[in-house]
């Protein structure tokens, strides 16, 4: 049965909303414009702000659903933070999508949000102390992944929930670039508020 929830989540964040918000935009394939990411920075800046809003509430619906999901049901604390984990996958490697997609970013902080909202606000006091220390984003972005594993730990007193924390701090510290520009920090940090505040109606199609 655990295969059975963990296969659930797999496909609930697999659902490929960047793509077919670029489908039904008339925008086509949303990857082959852009970076080339199936994600809402890319929707943002390629189709529209508004349908990049739209992907990144339907992202956070995403993540929000699999930890209350997950507690409707009962799962055990490893199970509900493998929950969290396949679902960051499956937006990371979609079946849909021939095994593309986005990031996760926006999924899997709303899945802390709903976990654990001071774990969250723990993360982000991290950032602006490094950040104001080290006066880098580069820096103050390593350091509040690195924080991952801590706030969930101590926010809900789990060894589970802070595995979770480890697991994903790791994986999207691979995901970012290793830029020291605090521009292109901020669009890989916070690719959905950026994407937002500065996305053209159009954008130019991939090189592909």
């Amino acid at each position: 049965m655990q295969l059975v929830y963990l296969a659930f989540f797999y496909l609930l964040g697999s659902i490929p909303i960047a793509w077919l918000m670029g489908k039904l935009a008339g925008r086509g394939d949303i990857r082959r414009w852009g970076s080339g990411n199936a994600g809402v920075m890319n929707v943002a800046l390629n189709v529209s702000r508004w349908a990049g809003l739209v992907v990144f509430l339907a992202e956070i619906a995403k993540g929000a659903l699999t930890v209350l999901l997950a507690q409707k049901w009962q799962l055990s604390e490893p199970m509900t933070g493998m929950a969290v984990l396949v679902a960051v996958a499956g937006t990371r490697w979609s079946i849909w999508l021939g095994g593309q997609g986005g990031r996760g970013n926006t999924l899997g902080v709303a899945a802390m949000l709903v976990l654990s909202w001071s774990a969250v606000v723990i993360g982000v006091l991290v950032w602006i102390a490094a950040r104001l220390l080290t006066r880098s984003s580069f820096w103050a972005t390593r350091c509040w992944l690195l924080s991952l594993p801590v706030a969930l730990g101590l926010a809900t007193m789990s060894w589970w929930y802070a595995a979770m924390g480890a697991a994903l701090g790791l994986f999207y510290l691979s995901e970012h670039k290793t830029s020291t520009d605090d521009h292109t920090i901020l669009k890989e940090t916070w690719p959905s508020l950026w994407a937002f505040l500065t996305a053209p109606r159009r954008g130019k199609q991939a090189d592909r």
